[in-house]
């Protein structure tokens, strides 16, 4: 023989076009998120008569891949942004 082969380190495999059901399995479950959407980054003590600040506007449901405990404990929220002129 005159010369030597490299060595090989990967074997050519068949690529499958099919979907498995093994990649379902490996798909992170999503949870939903109520997030509060407020006018300003206040933190204002003024509250309604129904309990909630005066600075709330409404709710927004996030997909997240983590549970919504998580996202209360870091204090999530959205804010909105006003027009100067």
């Amino acid at each position: 023989i005159c010369c030597d082969f490299p060595e090989i380190y990967f074997l050519p495999t068949k690529i499958s076009t099919e979907r498995s059901t093994v990649s379902k399995q490996t798909e992170p479950e999503l949870y939903t998120f109520e997030c509060p959407v407020y006018q300003t980054p206040e933190r204002s003590s003024i509250l309604t008569a129904a309990g909630l600040s005066s600075n709330f506007l409404t709710s927004v449901y996030l997909s997240t891949k983590k549970p919504p405990s998580h996202w209360i404990t870091m204090q999530v929220a959205l804010l909105c942004e006003e027009n100067e002129k």
